[in-house]
Order: C-alpha cells, then structure tokens, then sequence
C-alpha cells in the first residue's frame, strides 16, 4: 500500500478537502488530524491512514483501508472510555501501560508528549529503565516531536516503536556539547559484547542537528528498522564496538554537520579513542575503549540521498571491522567516496553486493594499506558518475586483501583510474566494465596477484590493463574498445583460457 499518511505542518484536516498526495513531508512538528467527540467520528475515512482524535475518549483512531474500518492508533483512553483491547493497553491513569499478555507502554500515558517543546528525554530515560527492569516490552512513540535532552538509554528485550516519520527524535545539546548519542543502550560502557542485547528501534525519524542518532555500544543482537534520517550532527547510525546488528530499511536526506558526517558508521572503541559517547544532561560519558571490533553487522534496503554532500555515505572506521554486509541500497551525492575505509584500517570478510553509487566523486574506496585484510566480495554493484566534474580518484579501489572475489560491476565515468589494485593476494575478477576514465580502466599498479576473465575495458585515455611491476595477472575473455593501447606490462601478464 502506498504511504499515504497525512503530512505534517500543513495544517489541519477537514473532511471533504482535497489532500494533495504529491506534497512533500516537512520537517516540523505538527501531526494533520481531525478532532471532535467520538460521536462525530464519521462511518468512512476520506483517505487511507486518515487520523481522528476523538475529544471525550482521549483516543486517535486510523481509517484502515484494508479493513475498512477505524482502527486504534493512540491514546491514553478516559476512564469511561477505555482503549480498546485492554489485553493490550491499560485503559487510563495506572503506574504503568503494560499487561501480562502484551507488554506495551504507550509514553503518552506516562505524561511524555511530543509537542516539539517540551524536553522528555529524563522521563523517556526513566521509563526505559523501568520497562527494561520490567523484563522488556514495546514502547510506543505515536506521532509527535520529541526533544530528548538527554541520551536515553535502551534496555534488554525492548522495542522502541514509532509511527513512522510522523514520530521525530531531536536531541538538543549545549554548545560545545554537540554530537552526544540522541540514544543509546544501557552498559555502553562494558566491554566485549556485555551491553544491552536484543532490542530494536523502529519506524522513527532522526531531525537533530545538535546530535549523533543510534548508537548501539557494546551491544549484541540489534535491529534498527524503517530509520528516517535527516539533518544530524554526525551519522544517524553510528555502531560502536557492536555485534549482530541490522539496520534494514533506512533512507538518509541529509549527512552530518559535523566534522564527520557519514550517514551511517561502522566504528571500533580503540584504546585511546576520545569520541562516542552518552549525554546525561549534564556531561558526556565514553564507550569502553576495550577494542572489541564491530563484527557481523548488515545495512540493507537503504538509500542514501543527502542534499549537503557528506564526505562519505557509509564510513568503515578504525581497526575492528569483521563480517560487514552492505547490501540493496543507493548511494549518490558524496564529496569522495560512497562507502569508504579508512586508510590502513583492517578489514575482515567484507560484502558489498546489488548497491548503486551513482554520482559520488569515487565510488568504493578501500585503499592505502599493504596487508593485513582478508576476504573481501563485491557484487552486483554500479559506479556511475556521468558528471566529469564530480569524477575524482578511482571509481573502485581496494588495497590490502588477502583473498578477493569481485564480480558483475560496472565502472563507468571520467575517474582517474576506473578500477585500481594494490597489494591484492589471490584477487580474481569476472564480469568487469571498466569505461569512460582519464588514464587507465584496469589498474594492477603493485603487489597484485590477480586473475581477470570476462571484462571489458572502454573508452580510457590510457591503457586497458597496466600491470605494474612486483603484479602478476592471468588474464582471458577481456574485450577493449577505444582504449590507448590495449595493456602496459611492467610486472608479468599471462593470457589465461577457460576450459
């Protein structure tokens, strides 16, 4: 179903007004409903996910197009008028939302309301620590602004459901104060993987300029769902020192005002390090630098479509990184690279497969280290840059791996090199289009060990394939066309055939 959700901050909604579906969602704090008393609920929506606040009940209603029926969507309820399925919710002023047969805590009912004035990040703290101790539970944010002055901090077996990009997380800072977590797990501060486990955000829209935006930190066993990123300080995920955590479903519209501002951050504690860190309201407090590395982790579904040219869209950070997946996702408008290692940092069993990164100054960049990485796959990928102004660098550039396998990519603009190797150990390449750059498609400049079959190299000013010296390459099945001159041996070429 398309998301036909009314927009926020275009005033309130009237039954028979034409809604324009085409306007676009903007980034302010009021949520369109239609108010008055249960009795005036009218027997049909006018459009799918149609909200109405009945008065006298305290509770919203959604028209559900599927069912065609109102459905609940928010509220504490009045004690006459109770919410419905009270095996769901308590009906009104209790100590807590919660039952034995659903455990879920709405924050209104705990006096937490997103009115995009009030600060609520101690009560959202307070109520975490609460359902965390509880045994865990889902807690839901209904649509709202929500100013969370402090990081709050996410419990054992917990859920923090939003409703979409109608529920905004901003988180204010101090100046000089800017970038603190805007959330957070309970002992980011332990080491190896002994933060909190098993918990989940989802369905929220990240609009804090002020703040870094998740931060799982020692954490194992985590799912970041349908995230909605706009402006922010840093990254709007920024996982440190974690395992096990899925981001799926995550479009970014802005990168990081800060200094580093990659939209999404792989990132390693390292001893030493002096970054990433809670607000408590008052002070910062450090994730454990104990070294654990950020290990099996996946970003799928994702686009990356910012309007303030980040430096880079997704940033691995530091020694540390193991069993990363980058996968379905689109990535365009960054300053140098699309997805980008640090230089000299040690990678371990990395996958990049289906992601498109069209118009980036460099497409993937993995270079500058003689060795120490391992395993490293990437598939189904696009690098496009079809404006020779942005072009810059390499369109793809990896260094350091021990055991490589690349396949079904397509480079394709004015880069310097389009596809480029260092120091690459039992690298094997299939199904290659290299076209379009400056100097040379097919670059195996030092310590390459390297097999290319199926490729095609286009339209380079250069050669085809260079092969530096101290580079070994079999090469077959590779096709050149308006190339300078088909290959540059310095190290040593061998012509391979399949059988």
């Amino acid at each position: 179903m398309a998301d036909q959700t009314p927009r926020l901050g275009l005033g309130t909604y009237e039954p028979g007004d034409e809604w324009d579906h085409t306007d676009t969602v903007e980034a302010v704090d009021r949520h369109a409903i239609v108010r008055g008393p249960i009795a005036d609920r009218p027997m049909t929506g006018e459009y799918d996910d149609e909200l109405y606040h009945a008065t006298d009940q305290g509770i919203t209603w959604r028209w559900d197009g599927d069912s065609d029926d109102w459905v609940y969507f928010g509220g504490r309820g009045s004690p006459d008028r109770p919410v419905p399925g009270t095996s769901h919710f308590e009906a009104t002023t209790t100590t807590h939302a919660r039952t034995a047969e659903s455990p879920v805590w709405n924050v209104e009912a705990h006096g937490i309301e997103g009115d995009g004035e009030t600060a609520v990040g101690a009560a959202v703290h307070d109520l975490l620590e609460t359902v965390a101790d509880a045994g865990g539970g889902i807690v839901y944010f209904p649509p709202g602004r929500y100013l969370l002055e402090r990081t709050p901090l996410i419990g054992d077996d917990t859920v923090l459901q939003g409703a979409g990009r109608a529920t905004v997380l901003e988180g204010p800072r101090p100046d000089g104060e800017e970038g603190r977590a805007l959330l957070s797990n309970r002992r980011f501060d332990a080491t190896g993987y002994d933060g909190a486990s098993n918990w989940t955000v989802r369905d929220v829209r990240i609009d804090a300029p002020d703040a870094t935006g998740i931060m799982p930190a020692h954490a194992e066993n985590v799912r970041l769902e349908r995230i909605y990123g706009d402006r922010i300080y840093y990254h709007h995920v920024d996982v440190v020192s974690a395992k096990n955590v899925t981001v799926d479903g995550y479009w970014a519209t802005r990168g990081g005002e800060g200094g580093s501002d990659a939209p999404v951050q792989f990132d390693n504690q390292n001893a030493g390090t002096g970054t990433n860190g809670v607000w408590d309201g008052k002070r910062e407090t450090l994730v454990a630098d104990d070294g654990t590395p950020t290990r099996n982790c996946t970003l799928t579904n994702f686009e990356i479509d910012p309007t303030n040219d980040p430096e880079y869209g997704v940033h691995l950070h530091r020694d540390g990184n193991e069993s990363i997946t980058i996968s379905d996702g689109y990535i365009t408008g960054c300053r140098h690279s699309a997805i980008r290692a640090d230089t000299g940092g040690l990678v371990a069993d990395l996958t990049i497969d289906a992601v498109s990164c069209i118009e980036n100054a460099r497409g993937i960049s993995l270079g500058h280290i003689e060795d120490g990485r391992r395993e490293l796959t990437i598939s189904n990928v696009t690098i496009r840059t079809d404006s020779d102004a942005t072009a810059a660098g390499s369109g793809l550039y990896a260094g350091g791996f021990d055991g490589a396998a690349i396949s079904n990519i397509v480079v394709d603009g004015e880069f310097t090199n389009a596809i480029i190797f260092d120091d690459m150990a039992d690298l094997k390449l299939n199904g290659i289009t290299a076209k379009g750059a400056r100097d040379q498609a097919f670059r195996f400049r030092d310590g390459v060990d390297a097999t290319l079959t199926t490729a095609r190299a286009a339209d380079c000013g250069d050669a085809g394939v260079y092969v530096g010296s101290g580079s070994s390459v079999d090469y077959g099945g590779v096709t050149f066309d308006g190339v300078g001159q088909r290959v540059k041996v310095d190290g040593e070429l061998r012509e391979w055939t399949s059988s």
